[in-house]
């Protein structure tokens, strides 16, 4: 992406209003606008009011003056607030360009998100930071746009930047023991240190990944899926929430053999509903993979038999010989019964949105935080080898494997160059050597 030069944009919502604005960004805003609005300096930090002077037409304005880098994106950055006609913010927009190309000035309309990638690259923002504005802007409701400004808050971030600091730290530790064991001011880790700290890192992650969701993605809706024992009734109750025909069912074993998803509003929520085939001796790897993907995961089983973090759904109501009341059972032949379940399911999306157990990440950040949790988990293997009270046989492999795990953390929110590590190595020296 071209980022040398000055962007133009309406920044308004579509449609007419009683104020629209048009928004500049760059090192060439000053002689862009000089002819335009000749008394004022746009140079100069603040507010002013002024005529907007075009070539067939001058219009009231309030200019925002901000100068680098003291602003959003980091480079000076001017508003335009201009009667909210969309023709004439148009207008305004396409005579700012061409008048600026006239003069030999490098001036263009910007692309999506180019003032926020702009604020990314100069630092303004963390890459977890900008996704959240995205999620902020596709937010339909009071949790998504929680869940989205944690995001822009930098809360999703943060916790991963602790996360990958005790990371960093581990990782000089092992390269220092690595490079400079004879020396007095390394200390070595031994098996059974190294392998806690390693569980304690993969406990963290894996808290983070299930406090996370798709509700608030860029690129997803909450995720629920379908789990169960092979002919629990799984696919029934998927075509009964969707309120079509959707999925074939059938009492023989087996019926459901791939991953299929639907989208589905559910009291308001845009959610993506997810059948899978039957959990049997070996775990199909759609259906598992569809299972850690997932924001809320329904167990279905008849028995009610639910692992540990999953909502129980006890299926066919219409076959127990006491068969309760929803939701200790439920019955997909039977409206109320499905009803109750569709509200339960966004209640539980909402609540925990509420309650901030949600953190909000897209699939992107998500899959790398799974990336960096299997390759953690590859170290603790390498480790889990060797006696617990000596030194680690394969330090390099493991320090290796931690590298890529402390690469995928730094995706989301920014990389952790190997100087930093460095700096934390030579760190734990006396000085003077």
């Amino acid at each position: 992406m071209d980022t040398r030069s000055t962007i133009v944009a309406i920044s308004s919502p579509p449609g007419p209003s009683p104020i629209g604005i048009v928004r500049l960004s760059g090192t060439s805003i000053a002689p862009l606008l000089a002819d335009h609005c000749p008394d004022i300096d746009v140079s100069s930090r603040g507010v002013r009011s002024a005529r907007l002077e075009m070539s067939s037409f001058e219009v009231p304005a309030i200019i925002l003056c901000m100068p680098e880098p003291r602003s959003f994106t980091g480079e000076s950055v001017v508003e335009l607030q201009v009667p909210g006609n969309p023709f004439l913010l148009d207008q305004i927009v396409e005579e700012l360009i061409n008048s600026g190309v006239r003069r030999g000035l490098t001036v263009r309309r910007a692309v999506a998100g180019e003032f926020t990638y702009r604020a990314w690259l100069h630092g303004k923002l963390s890459l977890d930071q900008a996704e959240g504005i995205a999620a902020l802007i596709a937010a339909s409701s009071d949790e998504e746009c929680n869940a989205a400004n944690r995001m822009v808050n930098g809360e999703t971030g943060q916790q991963l930047r602790t996360t990958a600091e005790e990371l960093a730290h581990l990782l000089a530790q092992i390269e220092a023991g690595i490079d400079f064991a004879d020396e007095e001011d390394v200390v070595l880790l031994t098996v059974e240190e190294l392998r806690q700290a390693i569980q304690n890192l993969i406990s963290r992650l894996s808290h983070l990944l299930s406090a996370s969701t798709g509700e608030v993605s860029v690129d997803a809706s909450p995720r629920v899926v379908l789990r169960g024992p092979a002919n629990a009734g799984k696919s029934t109750l998927f075509n009964a929430i969707l309120q079509k025909e959707r999925m074939v069912t059938h009492e023989v074993v087996g019926t459901t053999r791939d991953v299929v998803e639907e989208h589905v509003l559910l009291d308001g929520l845009d959610v993506l509903l997810i059948d899978t085939p039957g959990d049997e001796n070996e775990a199909d790897v759609s259906a598992v993979r569809a299972e850690s993907e997932s924001d809320i995961i329904l167990w279905c089983d008849p028995e009610g038999n639910a692992p540990e973090g999953t909502v129980s759904v006890r299926t066919k109501r219409d076959l127990a010989p006491n068969p309760g009341s929803p939701p200790a059972f439920v019955c997909a032949f039977d409206r109320h019964d499905v009803e109750s379940l569709r509200q339960g399911v966004a209640a539980a999306i909402r609540s925990r949105a509420r309650a901030g157990e949600l953190l909000g990440a897209s699939l992107r950040q998500r899959g790398l935080m799974r990336s960096a949790v299997g390759a953690l988990s590859e170290a603790q293997e390498v480790v889990a080898l060797d006696d617990p009270n000596k030194g680690a046989s394969r330090p390099a492999e493991a320090a290796a494997l931690l590298r890529l795990a402390l690469d995928d953390i730094g995706a989301v929110t920014g990389e952790i160059p190997p100087d930093d590590v460095l700096g934390l190595v030579f760190s734990g020296f006396c000085i003077g050597k």
